[in-house]
């Protein structure tokens, strides 16, 4: 997918599946905006829908937190996100927003993705994925399809599930 509308993406896919009753899991990953800079990272449960803080860029704002880059992650929210993760039970849809260098090079994050994913008890899962990590997620023995999607905010709708 083209960086920035992965979220975008996924909301519309799990309001889709959502409006057609059927059950939706699994993280979002919703970004903070000031002034049009981004500079925080939510984490949205599309179970009982709670929204934390799981990232910020802001100097202070998240501490302690793990750094990458300009960003300070709040390792809280991983063990409440995984945990969130590993209470989905049966679903139509699971959206896991998303995997990346935190999970693939350092071991943390949404680690509990990978056993989610094994146990297979959804009918469809949407991932989000760093195209760096692509690779490394394969190697991992999963077996996906990959879907880009490119242009703007309105032509991504043009690749939801039963887009014409």
């Amino acid at each position: 997918m083209a960086r920035g509308w992965e979220t975008t993406y996924c909301q519309q896919v799990a309001a889709e599946y959502r409006q057609a009753g059927l059950k939706v899991s699994g993280l979002l990953s919703p970004a903070r905006f000031d002034q049009k800079q981004k500079n925080g990272i939510f984490v949205q449960d599309l179970v009982s829908r709670e929204i934390r803080l799981a990232a910020s860029s802001v100097p202070g704002e998240i501490r302690p937190g793990l750094s990458l880059g300009n960003w300070t992650f709040d390792p809280q929210i991983f063990t409440w996100g995984n945990h969130c993760l590993q209470q989905v039970a049966e679903t139509e849809l699971l959206v896991i927003d998303e995997l990346g260098p935190l999970e693939f090079n350092r071991q943390t994050g949404w680690i509990a993705s990978f056993e989610v994913l094994r146990r297979a008890h959804y009918q469809l899962a949407l991932i989000v994925i760093r195209p760096e990590c692509v690779e490394a997620f394969s190697n991992l023995g999963f077996v996906f399809q990959t879907k880009e999607i490119t242009g703007s905010r309105n032509q991504v709708a043009e690749h939801l599930p039963g887009a014409s």
